[in-house]
């Protein structure tokens, strides 16, 4: 028994020797600035096949990581990769939409598979992706990083300590300007910053709260000048009530300046996450408005 649990921490460690080989499918943004470096810090994983629909940017990839070319495969290949047995998981970064193409396959195929967020753009698809992996023996995983990021854990905590009281309000700006041609802003409905940005919100409301929301409401704006497409709503404020008379409200925008933070209220004090949700630094909270806001009651009832 105790062998068993010494070899299980051996291999998340990376000290077994076994590791964890993984390809990737879309080599994006996110792939390449969050993900791809992340591998070599695990100690438990590596890199051994890229799929994409950009050779040329296999190529530039495969160089740097040190995937051959007999390991590089276009989306039309994939199914190749699949019986390749060069691979134990998949991380999938495709746009939103091609989510399910891609990860059904795979879990079938029973190759696990780590899954950028949104799990896909409805309900109905991200459960044909549910139902899939049940089927299966593999594993998957939403790639949500926030769940394990040491800020958010600390501001969880803190509200579950009660430090705030009685926490009811949580209100987000998170707006990042995207040009008109970025594949995020393409793809008619199943564009937009509600899909692409509006779970960070919506997940830190539910985690802060600790509960779901009852109701929501929404409205978005378009604005001509952006150059986007009239197909999707470039601005969009959601009100969402949470039982116990708790409301979070956020917005997410593509036509505004860089925002990205959020506030958490409670009856003796608040919290501040900027940045609140992007990866490129480090998240952080403010605690001194649980001082002030001590202080500023102490002031009232003298």
């Amino acid at each position: 028994m105790m062998d068993n649990v010494k070899e299980s921490v051996k291999e998340t460690l990376g000290l077994s020797g076994k590791k964890v080989r993984y390809g990737v499918v879309a080599l994006g943004d996110i792939s390449q600035i969050a993900w791809l470096p992340g591998v070599h810090h695990t100690g438990n994983s590596e890199l051994t096949a890229l799929c994409t629909s950009d050779a040329k940017k296999a190529q530039e990839v495969g160089k740097q990581y040190g995937v051959p070319s007999e390991n590089q495969y276009s989306y039309e290949q994939f199914d190749s990769l699949l019986k390749s047995g060069k691979v134990d998981a998949l991380y999938i970064g495709t746009p939103n939409w091609r989510h399910l193409e891609f990860t059904i396959p795979a879990l079938q195929a029973g190759i696990h598979v780590l899954l950028e967020k949104p799990i896909e753009i409805d309900t109905a698809t991200s459960q044909k992706i549910i139902d899939a992996q049940k089927a299966s023996k593999a594993k998957l995983m939403i790639a949500y990083r926030l769940h394990f990021e040491p800020a958010t854990i600390a501001a969880i905590e803190k509200v579950r300590s009660g430090d705030l009281g009685d926490v009811f309000m949580f209100t987000s700006v998170f707006s990042q300007p995207l040009h008109p041609e970025n594949h995020r802003a393409q793809s008619g409905r199943k564009a937009g910053p509600v899909l692409d940005m509006g779970v960070y919100p919506i997940n830190a409301a539910r985690n802060l709260f600790g509960t779901e929301p009852i109701e929501v409401y929404a409205k978005g704006t378009k604005h001509p000048e952006s150059g986007f497409s009239n197909d999707f709503e470039d601005t969009v404020a959601v009100t969402m009530t949470f039982p116990g008379n708790k409301i979070a409200q956020f917005t997410v925008s593509y036509f505004g300046n860089a925002v990205d933070e959020y506030t958490i209220v409670g009856t003796k004090g608040s919290i501040r996450m900027n940045p609140g949700f992007l990866y490129t630094d480090a998240l952080t909270f403010d605690p001194i408005s649980i001082l002030q806001d001590k202080k500023n009651r102490e002031i009232q009832a003298s």
